[in-house]
C-alpha cells in the first residue's frame, strides 16, 4: 500500500508538468546563473561564491519545493475535498499514507538533487565524499521539513491559503540563515558564533554541513552526528504534531 501511494503522488506530480518545473526552476536557474558569472569573471574567489552561495541556496530552493510547495499544496487540496477521509475508509491507516507520501517525496528529491549536483560537478570540484554528505545531510533535513507540510496542509484551508503563506515561510527559514551568514562574513566575523541563535532551523544544519563538504569551512559548529540526532528528534516530535493537525476536523 505504501508503495501505491507513493506512486500515486509522483504521478500526480510528474503529471503535471508546470509543477514539476516549477519546483526545480529555481534551483536549477542558479546553477546557470553560476556558470555564467564563473564564465565571465576569472576571479580566484568564483569558485568560493560558488560553493558558498549558489550551489547552498540551490539545495535549499530544491528541499523547499518538495518539503513545502508540492507536499504542503497537494496535501491541503485533499484536506478541502476531504479526499484524505475517504482514503481513510478504504483501511488505510494515517501512518501508512504519511510513510507511503514520504517515499514519493524522497524519490523526487533524490533524483533532482543528483541531477543538480552533477550539473554543478562540472562547475566547481565535488569529491565523491562530499557527493554522499550532501546527499545523506539534505536527506535528513528533508526528514526534518516534511512533517510540517501536514501541519501547514492542516492549518490552511486550501490549496490558494496555503500557496500564499509559503513564501514568507520559506524566506523566513532561508534567509534567517543565508543573509545572517553573509552579512557576518562581510563583518569580517565568524558566522558560527551566532548559530546558537538559529537552533530553531534546520537549514541551519543543512548549510553548516555543505559549507564543510564544500572545504569552505574546516568544522561544524556542532558535530555532524549530533546535526543528524537533532533533526530525526525534531522530525519525531514534528510527525506527532502533524497526525493531530492535519487529522482534526
Amino acid at each position: 500500500m505504501m508503495k501505491q501511494i507513493a506512486r500515486m503522488y509522483m504521478l500526480e506530480n510528474i503529471r503535471n508538468p508546470g509543477m514539476v518545473f516549477g519546483n526545480v526552476l529555481t534551483a536549477f536557474m542558479l546553477m546557470i546563473s553560476s556558470v555564467i558569472c564563473k564564465n565571465m569573471t576569472n576571479a580566484e574567489g568564483m569558485d568560493f561564491v560558488i560553493k558558498g552561495q549558489f550551489l547552498p541556496i540551490s539545495i535549499l530552493m530544491l528541499i523547499f519545493s518538495f518539503a513545502f510547495s508540492s507536499a504542503t499544496i497537494y496535501l491541503a487540496d485533499m484536506k478541502a475535498n476531504k479526499t484524505f477521509q475517504w482514503v481513510q475508509r478504504t483501511g488505510v491507516k494515517p501512518h501508512t499514507y504519511y510513510i507511503g507520501m514520504g517515499i514519493g517525496v524522497f524519490t523526487l528529491l533524490n533524483v533532482f538533487l543528483v541531477l543538480l549536483l552533477i550539473g554543478y560537478s562540472f562547475i566547481i570540484d565535488i569529491s565523491l565524499s562530499s557527493y554522499f554528505m550532501i546527499i545523506l545531510i539534505s536527506n535528513f533535513v528533508l526528514l526534518a521539513l516534511y512533517p510540517l507540510s501536514f501541519i501547514l496542509a492542516g492549518l490552511f484551508k486550501n490549496e490558494k491559503v496555503a500557496q500564499s503563506m509559503l513564501v514568507p515561510i520559506m524566506l523566513l527559514f532561508m534567509f534567517s540563515i543565508q543573509m545572517t551568514s553573509l552579512f557576518l562574513t562581510l563583518a569580517e566575523k565568524n558566522p558560527q558564533d551566532y548559530f546558537i541563535f538559529l537552533i530553531w532551523n534546520p537549514m541551519l544544519y543543512l548549510f553548516d554541513s555543505l559549507q564543510v563538504s564544500l572545504n569552505v569551512l574546516d568544522e561544524t559548529w556542532l558535530p555532524q552526528y549530533q546535526y543528524f540526532m537533532i533533526l530525526t528528534v525534531l522530525s519525531l516530535v514534528l510527525a506527532a504534531i502533524a497526525k493531530k493537525v492535519y487529522n482534526s476536523k
